[in-house]
Order: structure tokens, then C-alpha cells, then sequence
């Protein structure tokens, strides 16, 4: 009997230490692709200086693990499937790259980087929601500003929002959606930009 409580003590520990070396399934990893390479450019402008950034979300969404909402109030978080990096700075790639290639440019630079040429525009993301939806669409709604560097006053003040099917329920599919969401916003950016003086 006195020996029975250093055992059983023993036997807690070593299963508690079990637990934290391999006890759940390893998971997997996704990062946001660009559409750039699939999108008509839609301005040659190859002297037009722009920074990305910076970007606001909702604190629900600033984590590693992949969200989707399931119902109106209702969050899921998928322990997982999580994002290879941040999702800020996925975001802000994605749309710094398919920028740069609609409008013809490589002077794009993100957030918090500064550029070390001449910039026309500062492009500001404030995401409302980017999530799947009750096992529905992706649903992206971005409140976004184009911002002069000269003088920092807006130029372009919007409000977009996009639905965008998701093929399956798998994780892989609800990122591709999401991806795709990402590029009509980026396109509509570019779309405003393209039509300002440089």
C-alpha cells in the first residue's frame, strides 16, 4: 500500500505526458493562392508605385486555426486545419500580387515595409467578414480605402461584398473559395486604381 501512491502517480504523469507528445491528429496547413496568373491585366502601368496595407479584421478571425461561422452567432474553429502564416500577411500577399500583375506593376510593396521609390497609393482593407458560412458560401465583406500618399486623403471609399461557392466541405475547398473571393475584391481595387491619375 505504500508503494501503491508513487505508482499511481508515476502511471498520471506518464499518461499526461503521452497526451502532450502525439495525442491528436497532426494537422494541416493552408495558405490563400493567387489569381494573378489566370487574371487579363487590366492597365500597363509599369512606373505606378502603391503600398498594401494596412489591414484590419475581427479578432475571431486573427488566429492560426482555420474559422467558418455556423449560424448566425455561432463560430467553428477548426483545431486542425490552420494557416501556414498569418492571415494578415496571406491576405496582404495575395492582393499585393494580383495588384501588381492587373495594373502592370512591380512597384508593390505590403505593409509594414515602405517603398523605396515614388508611391502614388495606399490601399487599406478593413475586413468585416471572411468566412464560410453556415455550410454555405464564403462570405467576404471588406470596407476599403485608396488613400493618396501625397497627402494621405482618400481618394476611394467602398464597401464590397462577395458570396462565393464553395465546392465541397472540405477545408482545401472552403481555402479555394476564399482565394477566389479575394481576387474579385483585388480586381475591383485594381479597377478604381486603373482609372485614377498616376
Amino acid at each position: 500500500m505504500k508503494n501503491a501512491l508513487p505508482l499511481a502517480l508515476a502511471l498520471a504523469a506518464s499518461l499526461a505526458l503521452a497526451a502532450c507528445l502525439g495525442g491528436g491528429p497532426k494537422p494541416s496547413f493552408y495558405a490563400l493562392s493567387s489569381a494573378s496568373a489566370a487574371s487579363a491585366p487590366l492597365a500597363a502601368k509599369p512606373e505606378l508605385g502603391l503600398v498594401v496595407g494596412p489591414i484590419e479584421f475581427p479578432r475571431y478571425l486573427d488566429r492560426p486555426e482555420l474559422v467558418a461561422r455556423d449560424g448566425a452567432n455561432q463560430l467553428v474553429v477548426a483545431d486542425a486545419h490552420r494557416w501556414g502564416g498569418s492571415l494578415r500577411n496571406e491576405i496582404l500577399r495575395v492582393v499585393s500580387d494580383d495588384l501588381g500583375r492587373l495594373l502592370g506593376t512591380s512597384r508593390v510593396v505590403m505593409y509594414p515595409a515602405e517603398p523605396r521609390y515614388a508611391a502614388s497609393y495606399r490601399v487599406l482593407l478593413d475586413l468585416r467578414e471572411f468566412e464560410r458560412v453556415a455550410g454555405g458560401d464564403v462570405v467576404l465583406r471588406v470596407r476599403w480605402t485608396i488613400a493618396s500618399m501625397a497627402g494621405g486623403a482618400a481618394l476611394v471609399v467602398e464597401e464590397s461584398s462577395y458570396a462565393q461557392p464553395v465546392a465541397s466541405s472540405s477545408w482545401t475547398d472552403v481555402v479555394a473559395a476564399e482565394s477566389a473571393a479575394l481576387a474579385a475584391l483585388t480586381r475591383r481595387i485594381a479597377e478604381r486604381i486603373a482609372a485614377l491619375p498616376d
